[in-house]
């Protein structure tokens, strides 16, 4: 779990991952709320310690809602991302919720790719949701 130690490592890697980044104090208010939850990727225990993705969510009721994941480019296409999904989707079973929701970018093709392989489905479309782009935002869901 992240403290607000973390939070320029988080930073760093949220400013290398998405064309508008979080501001910092998106980082702080999500540590303060008693439903979100930040979840780290570390290097090895036996190496100097170093943050190489998060993914941070909400859980409200019986839902998880995905809000931010992202991994350090350095550090992609190795199976983090993955792993902090499972992660945060055990939680959601351990805790009796019911499904996890979350928002994409059409054109984050890698994104939708392991969305889809962990059994995410479209279920709808939030028309020119980003700001900085206009772009849609395809909401998918996974019923637990």
């Amino acid at each position: 779990m992240a403290t607000s130690a973390d939070i320029d490592a988080l930073l760093i890697i949220e400013n290398q991952s998405f064309p508008s980044p979080w501001p910092r104090q998106h980082f702080l208010s999500e540590l303060e709320k008693p439903y979100s939850t930040v979840l780290l990727a570390c290097s090895p225990i036996d190496t100097p310690q170093e943050i190489l993705g998060f993914i941070i969510f909400w859980q409200i009721i019986d839902e998880m809602h995905i809000l931010n994941l992202a991994v350090d480019p350095a550090h992609r296409r190795r199976g983090l991302g993955r792993r902090l999904i499972l992660k945060a989707i055990a939680l959601a079973q351990e805790h009796d919720l019911k499904t996890v929701w979350l928002e994409v970018r059409p054109s984050n093709q890698a994104a939708l790719s392991l969305y889809h392989a962990l059994g995410f489905q479209h279920v709808a479309t939030r028309k020119r949701y980003y700001d900085d782009t206009g772009e849609d935002a395809l909401i998918l869901c996974l019923s637990l």
